[in-house]
């Protein structure tokens, strides 16, 4: 079965205006559109959308803004963000998937300084999306799951505006673990347990059943997960 995670994507790829510093060594004179660079406002977009939403209508939920290299690969490794700040160079932390955390202040929003990459125009896309954060217990009934989804789907719709028109609602999730070690989800239906198992990569996938919302039977998991992605199952 194919799955889709559920993000919107927006090309990374106004130009810089500073020079970058490669290794231990300043770069050459590159020309100021050769790097992948947006203006600060843009990336904090996808923040001010989700801390604009009520606190019960997301409490289940925790953004997610990462950028996806076109083509899959990096051109330079690793990925690094910096903000050119008025006041001095903000470097940015980015994590092994490419996921960051912009610094979040009325200043830089009013400077709006360019945040440039080390990696060329036109290879990023910006994707902004969520996860779903579950109980971090062994047993919670099923309409956790169902809950989660549905704030997700309002919040995609949310960082999405028209383009949602055109989009599909997620109807499932993939449950991640810490490490991968075939965890098993134990689903206590009315007509039959259901036992799922993770992947190699420590994954479960769980389509959305309508019936076992509305009977939202308890679940048991070999370990707490430690969230779970929304994704589109066709």
């Amino acid at each position: 079965m194919k799955t889709t995670r559920l993000v919107t994507r927006r090309t990374f790829g106004a130009g810089l205006a500073a020079l970058l510093t490669v290794g231990p060594f300043a770069g050459p004179a590159w020309a100021a559109d050769e790097f992948a660079s947006l203006p600060y406002r843009t990336l904090v977009d996808g923040i001010t959308t989700f801390l604009n939403v009520p606190q019960d209508q997301r409490d289940r939920l925790a953004l997610i803004q990462s950028l996806h290299p076109d083509g899959g690969n990096l051109v330079a490794r690793p990925l690094t963000m910096t903000v050119r700040a008025k006041a001095g160079p903000i470097d940015v932390q980015v994590g092994d998937d490419n996921s960051f955390a912009l610094p979040l202040s009325d200043q830089l929003k009013d400077e709006n300084p360019t945040v440039v990459t080390n990696q060329p125009k036109g290879t990023l896309s910006l994707q902004v999306g969520v996860r779903i954060l579950l109980p971090q217990t062994t047993h919670y009934a099923y309409r956790e799951f169902a809950e989660g989804i549905s704030q997700a789907n309002a919040m995609t719709k949310r960082f999405a505006g028209m383009m949602w028109l055109f989009s599909k609602t997620a109807d499932s999730l993939i449950l991640r673990f810490h490490r991968p070690e075939r965890q098993m989800l134990r689903i206590a239906a009315a007509d039959g347990a259901l036992t799922l198992i993770a992947d190699e990569s420590g994954t479960i996938f769980v389509r959305l059943d309508k019936k076992l919302v509305e009977e939202n039977p308890m679940m048991e998991l070999s370990e707490p997960a430690l969230d779970a992605l929304p994704a589109l199952s066709r």
